[in-house]
């Protein structure tokens, strides 16, 4: 019962999880047009109608999951960006608030979305970052932030949780992205977490 519990709650009730097959033939660096055609014939990312680079799917209100592609770098718009037709950030978030969310189901939806070989680049990748506002006196919102950076050899990786101040996290997302757009990210969140632990 519990590993049918676990199996479901990684996979928002997406039997298709547990099937899935074949490479990441498209990732970060690659083209939007090649992008787009390895989501639309992914078995779990395959897209409605009228999706493109973003997909959602949801086994109820209460367990969603969404995957996005973009050409934005992870820390977002700046005066100075010039849009490419490259993908910079490919993010995949879980909401559960039935049964929480964890790193390691965040981990394990990477698994899931793309292969060995990139699986294989995060868990080898050195943590240059973690964080969390537990500690600190005052939450923005009362919301509760945990996560971590990681360097790979192909690419950097980014996993967050979100929750309330009881510490349950009923929120996450993790991010595959460019090398190059690691440090501002870096920067940007040591600015925010005063309690972040640098590697």
């Amino acid at each position: 019962m519990g590993h049918y519990r676990q199996h479901y709650a990684i996979g928002l009730g997406l039997s298709l999880w547990a099937f899935l097959g074949g490479t990441a033939i498209a990732v970060p660096g690659n083209s939007t047009a090649a992008v787009e055609a390895w989501i639309n014939a992914h078995p779990t990312l395959r897209p409605g109608p009228t999706e493109r680079l973003v997909v959602n799917r949801a086994e109820t209100p209460a367990r969603r999951f969404r995957f996005r592609a973009t050409v934005i770098p992870v820390t977002g718009i700046t005066p100075d960006l010039v849009l490419g037709r490259l993908i910079r950030t490919e993010e995949a978030s879980l909401v559960d608030i039935v049964d929480g969310i964890t790193a390691n189901r965040m981990e394990e939806a990477l698994r899931v979305i793309y292969d060995a070989t990139i699986y294989n680049d995060y868990r080898r990748a050195a943590v240059v970052y973690r964080y969390s506002n537990a500690d600190t006196v005052v939450m923005t919102n009362g919301v509760l932030r945990q996560g971590e950076l990681r360097q790979g050899d192909r690419f950097a990786y980014w996993w967050e949780l979100t929750g309330n101040s009881q510490g349950f996290t009923s929120m996450g997302k993790i991010t595959v992205f460019l090398i190059e757009d690691l440090p501002p990210l870096q920067e940007r969140l040591q600015a925010t977490f005063e309690t972040g632990i640098a590697e």
